[in-house]
């Protein structure tokens, strides 16, 4: 089925978004990474015959910017002081909606007749920090927040980030009253979880929706075709104007950022996609220090080791990934990790390291070495556990920020 925008918006009505659809941006190639579901770029992009949508579209207090750090996970005692406590599923979906909801806003650029853009956020803490998706802000240097209880407020944007679809606002002022959302961890995630969904869908303020954890390690492609891994899948119903909304945990901790859904015909079919809050933090934390996104990295390529080729390479039952290649320019190599002697193409990648834990964490798969590398922060350190030659040793890797050119689709117009 061809690639296309969702039909016209009809013209506003109480049950309308009368905003349409964001203008056409660079397209990524209609192109797939391991049977992953398809990415967006701006508003619409298909890859395999699916569609996936982008733009899923009293007293104040005037609050001050700052370069302090989002709250720490919420289940950390250091997070007591700045995050609330959290709902817990005692009382069903209603408690944690309840609790949750006010500090979910609505986000807009511009308006109706110039194209502008609406999509959902959320506030993350009392200095007026709010989290949205960097592709309902686009180039914009300013927004518009409309709070639960009505207040609306200019909101400036301190920093947009396309590699993980993650933008920073600061509200001029926050509404009276309004708990901001406490932070989860996503890494812990197991498939089935329940996990609750509110946004904007259709202008629809403060929309509530269930499911749960449909798959984990899922990629997507960010607005400038940067692929983003572990991607958390869910069944909640995401649509337009949820974009930017939290995906939360059963007890009300952010865990995701809801960012694309796969569908033929532009609506929920069950398939959504939120961007996981592990991979959001160091990347926020940056934005907010300076204004820049920093994004760590490691610098190497990997295969993950089949049963097959660990029988070649006489590893018995233990898994991990190869590493066929190490950047120049990153700190794997400098550190001393070895790759692969063979052809990145062989049949078994011998010659090299083979990285079978980080952080003490068991590695499978690349997905776990980027969950690993993604979470952490530009100069943090990793021990990196290897195996090379039948000996098994840890090298600590000082991570790096990511080159411009790495990772991004140089095929995309």
């Amino acid at each position: 089925m061809p690639g296309r925008y969702p039909p016209a918006v009809a013209p506003p009505g109480p049950d309308r978004n009368p905003y349409p659809p964001p203008r056409r941006r660079r397209r990524a190639p209609a192109w797939l990474t391991g049977g992953v579901l398809p990415a967006v770029v701006g508003g619409l992009v298909v890859l395999g015959g699916l569609a996936v949508t982008g733009n899923l579209g009293g007293d104040e207090t005037v609050v001050q910017s700052d370069a302090t750090p989002l709250p720490a996970p919420a289940e950390d005692a250091a997070a007591a002081a700045e995050a609330p406590e959290p709902a817990t599923p005692a009382g069903g979906v209603q408690r944690v909606v309840a609790a949750s909801a006010p500090a979910v806003v609505t986000v807009t650029v511009g308006n109706a007749s110039d194209g502008g853009r609406l999509g959902s956020g959320f506030v993350v803490d009392r200095r007026g920090r709010v989290l949205t998706n960097a592709h309902v802000v686009d180039d914009a240097k300013e927004a518009q927040v409309r709070f639960d209880d009505g207040t609306e407020t200019d909101a400036r944007v301190l920093g947009a980030d396309e590699s993980t679809d993650l933008a920073v606002l600061q509200v001029e002022r926050n509404a009276a009253g309004v708990t901001p959302l406490p932070l989860g961890r996503s890494g812990a995630l197991d498939v089935g979880d329940a996990v609750i969904a509110i946004g904007n869908p259709f202008g629809l303020e403060r929309t509530a929706t269930t499911g749960i954890v449909s798959a984990l390690k899922r990629i997507i492609t960010a607005p400038n075709g940067f692929e983003i891994q572990n991607v958390i899948q869910t069944d909640a119903a995401i649509n337009e104007g949820n974009s930017g909304g939290p995906l939360l945990d059963a007890g009300g901790r952010v865990i995701g950022i809801n960012s694309q859904i796969a569908s033929e015909g532009g609506g929920n079919n069950g398939v959504g996609f939120a961007v996981p809050i592990d991979t959001i933090r160091p990347v926020a934390d940056s934005i907010i220090a300076d204004g820049t996104a920093e994004h760590a990295w490691l610098g190497v390529t990997g295969r993950s080791v089949t049963p097959d080729i660990a029988a070649a390479l006489k590893l018995g039952d233990a898994r991990g990934v190869a590493v066929v290649a190490t950047d120049d320019r990153g700190p794997a190599g400098k550190a001393g990790l070895r790759a692969a002697t063979t052809a990145p193409d062989a049949d078994v990648p011998r010659g090299g390291d083979i990285i079978v834990a980080v952080d003490g964490g068991a590695v499978e798969d690349m997905a776990d070495v980027s969950r690993a590398v993604s979470s952490r922060a530009v100069g943090e350190s990793l021990a990196v556990t290897v195996v090379r030659g039948g000996d098994r040793r840890t090298i600590r890797v000082a991570l790096a920020d990511r080159p411009g050119d790495v990772g991004v689709n140089p095929a995309a117009p």
